[in-house]
């Protein structure tokens, strides 16, 4: 993921899968997480270094928490697997709080909460 991990996720990884540590990405590499490409083919390119920090840092039995542009979160929920790495995302809840505003117009705040991590199928 390319931010840290809010304290409700924390406490559930801590709870249900006891770490020995929680690593989290170089900030080079969060950046290049966040900012794949929206234009063209999918280029495995985008992600190479993350590839290659994480064949580095992971090992079979590792879990990561995988979320972020939808090809490049395929790609590597099937590289990890591939690796013994189980991949986990994360699951919200939703909610929209609509607010009325003496001029007439309508500001809409979207509130999420943390539920879960799940596995990828």
């Amino acid at each position: 993921m390319s931010h840290t991990l809010i304290d409700e996720q924390m406490e559930e990884l801590e709870s249900h899968f006891d770490p020995a540590a929680i690593v989290y990405l170089p900030d080079k590499l969060k950046e290049q997480w966040k900012n794949i490409p929206a234009n063209g083919p999918w280029q495995e390119e985008w992600i190479i270094d993350i590839l290659n920090w994480l064949e580095k840092h992971g090992k079979d039995g590792d879990i990561a928490i995988v979320q972020g542009e939808y090809g490049a979160t395929f790609f590597l929920v099937n590289w990890l697997k591939q690796r013994g790495i189980t991949p986990y995302y994360a699951t919200t809840e939703r909610q929209a709080i609509e607010k009325k505003n003496d001029d007439g117009s309508v500001e809409i705040q979207r509130v999420f909460r943390h539920v879960n991590f799940r596995a990828y199928p």
